[in-house]
């Protein structure tokens, strides 16, 4: 009978109610805004958010400061540290900077994305990396001669999930030729900028039996589907190429290459 009974924890900031300034606000009949609850909950019982301490806290949930969907909050920030003495942020600065993106960020540090406990899976990831870093067997590609100049210690893992949570580990700044791997993606580009009736006027949908190489048609005069050559060549004429792959890389570095 005497012992203390679980202190119950806020449901956004998850810390003690007893001790959360949302929860404070709400017993006076306040009703925090989203911004105040998101301030709250980073700010854990300080008076003020240093700038590092958000951009930090916002990475470990999977978001990074360069996604375009926080371009608006992030050009904010910029302009609002500028104008602190300290690059800190008081609540009503921290609420001008977040409430273009909001809800995007609610629902990052409410945990509502796919993976909610991210640094653990990045780690897991860093894991399997640092495993397969040591296997040294096979070549790299050769029937290019640019591509038999790629060093084979090259080792990446670059992943995103369905909700833009990222993460990177190894050689991923290295730029690199995706070859054959571009094929769906400039089918999605064309289906997704014409329909799939219209490209299926110009491309089969069959298997061809013959090597990916291969300039053959059917007997529709069509080439086979849009994943052999043939196929990714009319693709590539149905659609704008570079502007779409640089949306999918969310404005980050896309080359092309004659040579590869």
């Amino acid at each position: 009978a005497n012992q203390l009974s679980p202190a119950k924890l806020c449901q956004f900031s998850l810390m003690p109610s007893c001790v959360c300034m949302c929860c404070r606000r709400r017993k006076a009949g306040i009703l925090p805004s989203l911004e105040d609850l998101l301030f709250y909950t980073i700010a854990e019982g300080q008076e003020k958010i240093p700038a590092h301490k958000f951009t930090t806290a916002l990475k470990s949930t999977g978001l990074r400061t360069g996604d375009p969907r926080l371009k608006e909050c992030m050009e904010m920030l910029k302009v609002t540290v500028k104008t602190t003495s300290d690059g800190a942020l008081d609540r009503h600065l921290f609420k001008k900077c977040v409430q273009s993106n909001i809800v995007l960020l609610t629902q990052a540090f409410r945990k509502k994305f796919v993976i909610p406990d991210f640094q653990p899976f990045c780690a897991h990831i860093d894991e399997l990396y640092d495993n397969a870093k040591n296997l040294s067997g096979g070549q790299v590609a050769d029937y290019i001669p640019q591509l038999a100049r790629f060093s084979p210690d090259l080792w990446a893992v670059a992943l995103c999930t369905v909700d833009g949570q990222r993460h990177t580990v190894g050689d991923t700044k290295v730029p690199f030729c995706l070859q054959s791997c571009v094929k769906p993606l400039k089918y999605a580009i064309a289906v997704h900028d014409h329909g799939t009736e219209y490209v299926h006027r110009f491309i089969g949908k069959e298997p061809s039996g013959l090597r990916f190489n291969k300039l053959f048609l059917n007997e529709d005069d069509k080439p086979h589907n849009p994943m052999v050559n043939a196929g990714a060549i009319v693709c590539t004429s149905l659609i704008k190429v570079m502007n779409f792959m640089n949306k999918l890389a969310g404005n980050e570095y896309v080359g092309f290459s004659n040579a590869t």
